[in-house]
């Protein structure tokens, strides 16, 4: 195939993803897919390989449909057909959490089978012990919700009635739930669609061309990064705080990643036994928390199959970072996932320094369930946090993003929580003094503070770093710790923690979510003044930090250069802050 048309044959796939998403965000009826856009499309071939995806994904999604497209075309070899539709939630399977649910359509082109389209897409609420889904101490993943493994929800084109019936019976809100899954058959049938006039414009055979060289130009591109970095070991580890109520022993989460020419190897040899709770991964999770990473690294490798091949994984059984079922799984995203992109971070800044970061912050999920009492209806309410990620060689981390995995996804905006949940937000805004220290400092974390307008409600939270905050690199130092308070330096403060469950909360308490910056990346003391002052006066950090972790003194809204130079060489010579 020439350049040219393999060129314009890659653009047009990532349209057609992208035209998926853009189905999806018009016609979801939820607020966290339609503003919040925690969704990912991609299009696969019939081997079930990842082909292409668009610009707006959330990563996790379109590297974990690569293990559930595989499980399509291999258990129902033979009987996949022309308008049958899959839907699919198993984590066990190439699912996330349950909340995380991906319909899988298989494209055929005047009778041949050619390619599939998916999408997943963010469920708040499916079923399970607590509203919206996610519970800390789930001690299996039956009390999490509906598993629905890889199965028919349209076979030739007609809904199977059964299957959508027994859904929306077991979910809260089934009327938000049947709005969300036509969405996604809608939108990949728009794929569907567009698949087909490709085919009839490009012909059948440049389209299979197409898609194995695609997959064979991201594999020699990866290939090629791989040979760069020097043979060897590299080895790193991390702790999750703790599981959840059952223990307060952190759970290591260790990795060595051997290299060796063209080829990477990453072993999970070392972690702890899966846990109790919900904190666990499962194979297909910690594989796409892998290549997450080394695709931030070097992110002009298109995202397809090829950035699998150069890769092999150990990953023991009946780990943390390969649980086996019952295992509960639904605090993944929030935790281990998290956990397996900073320990992946942290052995590739061995390897490649110049490209690496300092830690990002961590997710953390939050949900809110009740009855609206002006309107008598049942509500469930899904939060993520924006924090900041970690700062690079050369610059300085960005502040108040999504997680590292979820780069496609958008802040929903104040009016849209105000208006659809009986909760009001007095405070949304960047942390002071949050990114970690450094040369490049980490950007900066988030506060929010909401309360409920009026009634109760059941809040759970699903997070991580409120021990261990994300770290820096060469000199870089850490960034503040994540947390969940509700009314906040008042006399009835209570640490709700970022494990709380159920927890009931009344009208007129405030809640407040502690999003962590990035850590910073080299020596603190080698930062310009100038930017120093620069972050004083953007409002990223106060007086005090300024001398404590810089030494630089601010006066008068003006930098004492003299006292700064003085307080600079006696840090360096006690090597550590005030």
């Amino acid at each position: 195939m020439d350049a040219i048309l393999f060129s314009v044959l890659q653009s047009a796939f990532k349209s057609i993803a992208d035209e998926i998403n853009i189905n999806m965000f018009r016609s979801a009826y939820s607020a966290v897919i339609t503003e919040g856009r925690d969704i990912g499309a991609a299009i696969f071939d019939s081997n079930g390989h990842l082909i292409a995806q668009g610009e707006s994904d959330l990563a996790v999604f379109v590297t974990m449909m690569e293990y559930s497209c595989r499980e399509v075309t291999s258990r129902y070899k033979g009987d996949i057909n022309e308008g049958d539709v899959f839907i699919n939630n198993d984590p066990f399977v190439g699912g996330t959490h349950f909340n995380d649910v991906e319909i899988i359509k298989p494209v055929f082109y005047r009778g041949e089978f050619i390619g599939m389209v998916a999408i997943a897409g963010h469920w708040p609420d499916v079923g399970g012990s607590t509203p919206g889904s996610l519970s800390p101490n789930a001690e299996e993943h039956f009390e999490e919700g509906l598993r629905i493994p890889p199965i028919k929800i349209m076979s030739r084109g007609s809904i199977i009635g059964g299957v959508y019936d027994i859904i929306l019976a077991n979910v809260r809100i089934p009327s938000e739930r049947a709005g969300d899954l036509m969405a996604q058959i809608s939108s990949v049938g728009i794929g569907e669609k567009r698949l087909n006039e490709l085919a009839e414009k490009y012909s059948v055979k440049n389209l299979l061309e197409f898609m194995d060289q695609t997959i064979s130009y991201a594999c020699v591109m990866l290939e090629k990064e791989i040979e760069e970095i020097p043979n060897g070991e590299y080895s790193f580890y991390e702790y999750m705080d703790r599981e959840s109520k059952y223990s307060d022993e952190p759970v290591k989460i260790a990795l060595t990643m051997k290299v060796k020419g063209n080829r990477m190897e990453f072993d999970f040899s070392g972690s702890d036994p899966q846990t109790r709770s919900a904190a666990n991964s499962t194979f297909s999770s910690t594989v796409s928390a892998v290549i997450v990473t080394i695709k931030s690294l070097f992110p002009d490798i298109p995202m397809n199959y090829g950035c699998f091949i150069p890769i092999s994984f150990i990953i023991p059984e009946g780990s943390v970072v390969n649980a086996k079922p019952p295992a509960a799984i639904s605090a993944m995203a929030a935790t281990v996932y998290e956990k397996v992109i900073g320990v992946a971070l942290g052995a590739l800044s061995q390897a490649v320094p110049e490209k690496s970061t300092g830690c990002p912050h961590g997710l953390i999920n939050l949900t809110i369930g009740g009855v609206d009492t002006n309107t008598n209806q049942f509500y469930v309410a899904y939060l993520f946090s924006e924090g900041g990620f970690g700062g690079r060689a050369h610059k300085d981390g960005s502040a108040g993003l999504v997680s590292l995995f979820g780069g496609g996804a958008r802040i929903t905006p104040v009016e849209v929580f105000e208006r659809k949940y009986p909760i009001m937000f007095s405070e949304w805004a960047l942390r002071k003094d949050s990114g970690g220290p450094g040369k490049f400092r980490g950007g900066n974390g988030s506060r929010k503070t909401f309360r409920l307008t009026h009634g109760h409600a059941r809040l759970t939270a699903l997070g991580d770093r409120e021990k261990f905050p994300p770290w820096g690199l060469f000199g870089g130092k850490e960034s503040l710790y994540q947390g969940l308070v509700m009314n906040e330096g008042m006399s009835n403060e209570v640490n709700l923690t970022l494990k709380a469950s159920n927890y009931l909360i009344e009208s007129g308490n405030d809640v407040t979510i502690l999003a962590a910056g990035g850590g910073g990346y080299g020596n603190p003391l080698e930062r310009d003044v100038s930017m120093v002052m620069e972050d004083y006066i953007q409002g990223y950090i106060s007086i005090g930090h300024a001398k404590k972790a810089y030494g630089v003194i601010i006066e008068n809204n003006k930098v004492n250069e003299k006292a700064t130079e003085g307080l600079r060489a006696e840090m360096a010579i006690a090597g550590r802050e005030l």
